[in-house]
């Protein structure tokens, strides 16, 4: 009897103080319906510096169709296309490479017939290389970068005056052939996310080309055979839940583009997060955040260069650092510099918290306190200046799916 008591009490305990997003808004470690590759980061003067390789994973013992969209740090696509996995297929990408015009080729060979328009010469995933040259290499190139190209005078992204090719990247996998996209003046990138006038995310019940099926996980490296290091972390799966999320204002991880309508049936990423930092000792290149999160706007356009998006800046609502003893040796509110736009990497010496070591905790959300938070995610990197690196994804505190967009 005594058993069956601690039994029952463990057993409510567990039900009672477990925390509420393990099971009500799946995060990490399981294949998503989407991947989100929260940073990449080229030197694009440098063939020996650093670039990032990613990979894509099939989780099925069916042949996948993925949809890749590599968008700035202004969250402005500009390039698309199909990426076909065979059962159980990996695919791997070096972002260097398709930054010189080459983007993997898939499905020679393959049965194509059960993904409409895959066998159309303008939609097929199986590619010669390079696909694109000269003025839309440099064009697509400058859009990274955050400067005008040879082709428009208008920018993507934001300028940190180093050429390099900065973004990020999801893959949703898809039922059908979109083709090769590339962002030029005038032509919008049609088949992505965020178009919502054609159904990437049908409403209910309508055409959709992105689909539920959670089979995809993955893995991110920085590789920088210049500076000798390496780090390497997994991708985010974005999970797909089919009959969970009805609109109105319901957070998903891609609702910005559809006025919160839940339509991407994705779940959202939390938006409160901690981490630990390491600034000296054998770490003398310090802790890196890179920090990837929604702007909450619909807005894709590109902008006068000296002007950015209209959501910008983003901002913090807070951040406490600790040191190793749990006592506060830093508090910032409503900071509108720390991570300001879709994705960057930031130096924590940057941010001149008193203490080499340490944890933090920061908000990410628009106002004050915790008032329209903002969903997102946070990897640490630490580093050895040429001798060995670390990195891990952070630790959420909160889930998306407790907040309202």
């Amino acid at each position: 009897m005594k058993h069956l008591c601690l039994a029952l009490l463990l057993l409510l305990v567990a039900s009672t103080v477990s925390p509420a997003f393990a099971q009500a808004c799946p995060i990490g470690h399981q294949p998503g319906s989407s991947l989100l590759f929260p940073y990449f980061e080229v030197d694009t003067t440098n063939p020996g510096g650093l670039t990032t390789l990613i990979s894509v994973n099939n989780e099925s013992n069916q042949a996948r169709l993925t949809r890749v969209v590599v968008w700035s740090n202004w969250a402005v696509p500009v390039l698309a296309f199909d990426l076909y996995l065979k059962p159980f297929d990996l695919q791997t990408m070096n972002l260097r490479d398709v930054l010189n015009g080459n983007v993997p080729s898939t499905g020679e060979g393959a049965d194509l017939s059960g993904f409409p328009f895959c066998s159309s010469p303008d939609f097929t995933p199986v590619h010669t290389n390079p696909v694109f040259v000269d003025n839309r290499m440099l064009q697509l190139r400058a859009y990274l970068s955050g400067v005008a190209g040879p082709l428009d005078t208008l920018c993507a992204g934001q300028f940190l005056s180093d050429s390099r090719a900065r973004g990020y990247i999801t893959v949703d996998v898809v039922d059908e052939c979109s083709g090769l996209e590339l962002l030029a003046p005038g032509e919008p990138v049609v088949f992505t996310p965020e178009n919502t006038a054609f159904p990437y995310f049908g409403p209910a019940g309508g055409t959709r080309i992105a689909i539920e099926a959670n089979v995809l996980w993955g893995d991110l490296f920085y590789l920088d055979p210049a500076g000798n290091s390496a780090q390497g972390v997994e991708a985010v799966p974005i999970v797909a839940d089919e009959t969970r999320f009805a609109g109105p204002n319901v957070y998903t991880f891609y609702g910005r583009y559809s006025g919160f309508d839940g339509r991407d049936k994705r779940y959202p990423l939390p938006t409160l997060w901690a981490t630990r930092f390491l600034n000296g000792g054998a770490f003398t290149g310090g802790t890196d955040l890179i920090v990837w999160r929604d702007t909450k706007s619909a807005s894709i356009a590109r902008r006068g260069c000296s002007v950015g998006p209209v959501w910008r800046p983003l901002r913090t609502s807070f951040l406490t650092a600790r040191d190793e003893d749990g006592g506060i040796v830093t508090s910032l509110t409503a900071d509108d510099s720390l991570v300001p736009i879709a994705t960057q990497k930031v130096s924590v010496a940057s941010i001149g918290i008193g203490a080499n070591f340490g944890r933090m905790q920061f908000a990410l959300a628009g106002g004050p306190s915790l008032e329209n938070p903002t969903e997102g995610w946070v990897l640490p990197i630490m580093t050895a200046s040429g001798r060995f690196s670390l990195d891990f994804n952070a630790t959420p505190v909160n889930d998306g799916c407790s907040v309202s967009p």
